[in-house]
């Protein structure tokens, strides 16, 4: 069986041929017409089970994602448990024969309250395009409009 590039291949030699009107050269065009279209018909079935093949493998994502999500959720009850004992009891710091508990200060962060009242030089601007705008538009200086062409199988 040819793959799908050695038959383009023919096929487009075939078809420089037709020039000559011999009726071997449209029999053999039009059987490397079907045999073309029998591969299309394969490369799609082997599409659609990628295709299935990705869609299941984004929900086992999505599925996994929210499992960490309740671990992760799980093991900062269990520290701000923990650390709410140590500070009832008034202890923080000690060790045991595997782990050391300590409880110590984080960095200092800082906690936007109003916006309005934030000079402008500890400011920071993020530039961002209007793009269907632009596209409406036409013609802008410095872009363009670039239109693509991709496969539909249906």
């Amino acid at each position: 069986m040819s793959t799908l590039y050695e038959l383009t291949g023919t096929f487009n030699q075939v078809a420089e041929r037709l020039e000559e009107e011999d009726p071997a050269v449209l029999d053999t065009l039009e059987s490397l017409d079907m045999a073309i279209e029998d591969k299309a018909d394969g490369y799609a079935k082997m599409i659609r089970n990628e295709e299935s093949r990705s869609d299941a493998l984004n929900e086992e994502i999505k599925r996994l994602k929210q499992r960490k999500q309740a671990i992760d959720n799980n093991v900062k009850r269990m520290k701000e448990s923990l650390q709410n004992c140590m500070l009832d009891i008034g202890k923080t710091k000690f060790k045991t024969d595997l782990f050391s508990f300590g409880i110590q200060k984080n960095p200092a962060r800082v906690e936007i309250t109003d916006e309005e009242l934030i000079p402008d030089e500890y400011k920071k601007y993020k530039v961002e395009y209007d793009k269907k705008a632009i596209k409406e538009a036409k013609e802008v200086p410095g872009a363009e409009i670039k239109q693509s062409e991709s496969l539909r199988i249906r």
